[in-house]
């Protein structure tokens, strides 16, 4: 494959210039990334025996081929490690020429030895490349190269059709979280000053402690990337209200929902949270009266690191 070209640009070259495989956790997310490509994505058959071992096979020889596999390692995040790399393993073995793997959320980013130790498996696995959206941390030391897609673009396109821009403010919920937010507070043009909250961690929970700036009277959009529990999140929310908010909004790339994250989302004083399909929603998140969900589909197919 020629490097820098996207996705379409590859497509419109050969027709059969790539094969796209949907992985066990992402079949949804594959199927909308190969619509915007006019492509077919090929579904392995996954099987699990009793004692819990997984089985992955093809329908179909890879012998030579290009293949893009989409898999995210969400819950239950070993189990799709496992099956991840048996899917690559798979491919390898069936004759793939080249092995990209796009993993939408990547665990194990919040463990920087960790996530190291994953991408070295993958590799061992078989994969050449790998391609991830919105990782927590900076990834270190890792063994085939990692291509990094920014949900910076999407959020300001949805904030720009969703918000009028006046009295809107941008909020990064903890220190780690400001080039982030200054991101999406340069691509949104706005003149306003991007506030940053501070947080202390008591009984294993993350709390707002000082909020430096002025909210008062302001709409506010917290943008984070990760939802877990939703603690620091609700926290940050309660905190600008409580200094003066009239309103806020939060941003996140990735839905993880964990726990009782979305009763305490809807008790918080939120409007909407908006979360991306990095992570295949459950039935309960979908549901959800405060949380609407984008696609990542788009920012995948026209990535130009394949």
């Amino acid at each position: 494959m020629q490097q820098g070209k996207c996705l379409h640009q590859l497509h419109r070259l050969n027709n059969d210039a790539m094969k796209i495989i949907a992985g066990y956790s992402s079949i949804n997310l594959t199927h909308a990334v190969c619509n915007s490509l006019n492509l077919e994505p090929i579904i392995p058959i996954y099987k699990r025996f009793f004692d819990g071992e997984i089985s992955v096979t093809l329908a179909e020889p890879m012998r030579d081929e290009a293949c893009l596999l989409i898999h995210s390692l969400s819950e239950p995040v070993n189990d799709n490690i496992i099956t991840l790399l048996l899917t690559i393993n798979t491919l390898k073995r069936s004759g793939a020429d080249k092995i990209v793997v796009c993993i939408p959320y990547l665990a194990y980013t919040r463990q920087e030895h960790t996530v190291s130790l994953v991408i070295s498996l993958m590799h061992a696995a078989g994969a050449h490349h790998c391609i991830t959206i919105a990782p927590h941390s900076h990834i270190e030391n890792a063994v085939i190269p990692i291509n990094v897609l920014s949900t910076t673009q999407l959020f300001a396109n949805h904030i720009k059709a969703s918000h009028k821009l006046n009295n809107l403010i941008i909020v990064s919920p903890d220190q780690g979280g400001i080039e982030r937010c200054r991101q999406v507070h340069s691509a949104l043009g706005l003149a306003s000053e991007l506030i940053v909250i501070d947080k202390i961690r008591t009984n294993g929970a993350c709390v707002a402690q000082t909020i430096h700036g002025d909210v008062r009277g302001k709409r506010c959009l917290i943008i984070d990337d990760i939802i877990d529990t939703g603690t620091t999140l609700c926290s940050a929310a309660e905190a600008l209200i409580e200094h003066g908010a009239t309103e806020v909004f939060a941003y996140c790339t990735h839905g993880l929902l964990s726990g009782e994250a979305l009763t305490l989302l809807q008790q918080s004083p939120i409007k909407k949270l908006v979360i991306t399909d990095t992570i295949a929603p459950k039935e309960d998140t979908l549901n959800a009266p405060k949380i609407e969900m984008i696609s990542v589909a788009g920012s995948i197919a026209k990535n130009n690191s394949f």
